[in-house]
């Protein structure tokens, strides 16, 4: 009799501890979370001169390179194995100017801009073949407020408004990871807005990941 009591509890114990095995496996399934990360970033802004709605032809123009500064957020989303997905949104500001002579029959204005505050609504699609590296194109929407001068050569008169050119977005870019949460990145972004303005940046950025 005392030799048939652990014959009989064994099926008992097998029975509860094949639960209890399971236990650790599922508590390892975890959902995956996306990461949030913001930096800043600062570059160079080329923009192209316009007649702006001016009539007449542009017989001359000025484009100087501005600083271009910002900051951005984002949410780095689950890929494919080796890949990369984010979508982000961004503000900055830039010191780019533009100005254009355009003639009309026998008279000529002086269209003069002064780039200002701009967004940007972008998605981030690639590859990262290396650990903490990622290569990936941009496409998105996005917009630039600008101040508007124009100018009567001859006679000075001139009037001041303002306007946003804005358009589709679309570029190459790069980022690395530099420790856990922190990363740097370099983009190139090209915005067709319209009346022919066009900004291009070229960017470098740092930013951390939560």
């Amino acid at each position: 009799m005392k030799n048939s009591k652990p014959k009989s509890i064994t099926p008992l114990i097998a029975l509860v501890a094949t639960p209890l095995a399971a236990v650790p496996v599922q508590a390892q399934s975890i959902p995956f979370v996306p990461d949030i990360y913001m930096g800043l970033e600062a570059g160079t802004g080329e923009r192209s001169a316009s007649r702006f709605g001016q009539p007449g032809t542009v017989v001359s123009s000025d484009e100087s390179n501005g600083v271009d500064y910002g900051a951005f957020v984002g949410v780095e989303l689950p890929a494919f194995p080796l890949g990369y997905m984010a979508v982000e949104a961004g503000i900055g500001d830039s010191t780019g100017e533009t100005t254009a002579i355009v003639r009309d029959g026998a008279t000529d204005r002086r269209v003069s801009t002064q780039a200002r505050f701009n967004w940007s609504a972008t998605a981030r699609l690639g590859l990262a073949p290396l650990p903490g590296f990622a290569a990936y194109g941009i496409a998105g929407y996005g917009g630039e407020q600008i101040d508007l001068t124009v100018t009567d050569v001859t006679t000075g008169a001139s009037f001041e408004s303002d306007d946003s050119m804005d358009g589709i977005i679309y570029g190459l870019g790069a980022r690395y990871m530099v420790g856990t949460d922190v990363g740097i990145r370099a983009e190139y972004r090209h915005r067709e807005a319209s009346g022919a303005y066009d900004p291009e940046q070229f960017m470098l950025g740092a930013f951390v990941s939560f």
